[in-house]
């Protein structure tokens, strides 16, 4: 998933990329070796951000925050391009989750978001403690309401995960 995360995201030199929850942190430097100029990643457990501290410690154009993705410290349209990859099950609130962040993402910009199909969730018997199954219609519906268009869904497949979903949009004008 962080492979079609990150094609989807088609970094270019420069550009300020946002992960959410980041988990583990591979993501994060695939996108540092990609040539972002900067990569923010924000994760609201202090675990994961320590642990991701501690291993990008040297990485120049790294930034990590403590935060949720309902409540990004961040000023408006300051990034060029965001992704979460295998966490919004966690969100509580998928439309608040848009909207924020549609307000951290400049107008042009772009989202990722990588998931699970709800079948897959279900297979996994961790799915009963807190995960939500989102269908791929409600994400889609929760962007198209935040000023997300041009949305492009792509659908892959993990040894490990199962049927994902890589679903792209463009944030429209401010």
């Amino acid at each position: 998933m962080n492979l079609a995360a990150l094609e989807a995201l088609d970094v270019q030199a420069g550009e300020r990329v946002l992960e959410v929850a980041f988990g583990g942190g591979d993501l994060l430097g695939r996108l540092l070796g990609a040539g972002a100029g900067e990569v923010v990643g924000a994760d609201a457990s202090s675990a994961m951000v320590a642990r991701a501290r501690r291993r990008y410690s040297r990485a120049k154009g790294s930034r990590l925050l403590e935060a949720s993705v309902t409540a990004l410290p961040l000023p408006n349209g300051s990034v060029d391009k965001a992704c979460s990859v295998n966490s919004l099950y966690f969100w509580p609130n998928l439309d608040a989750a848009a909207w924020e962040l549609s307000r951290v993402i400049r107008p042009g910009g772009k989202l990722v978001l990588c998931f699970q199909t709800p079948k897959a969730v279900r297979a996994w018997p961790g799915h009963r403690f807190g995960f939500h199954a989102w269908e791929e219609e409600e994400i889609a519906s929760a962007m198209g309401g935040a000023g997300f268009r041009d949305l492009v869904s792509k659908r892959g497949s993990d040894r490990k995960l199962g049927e994902f979903v890589c679903l792209a949009g463009l944030r429209g004008p401010a």
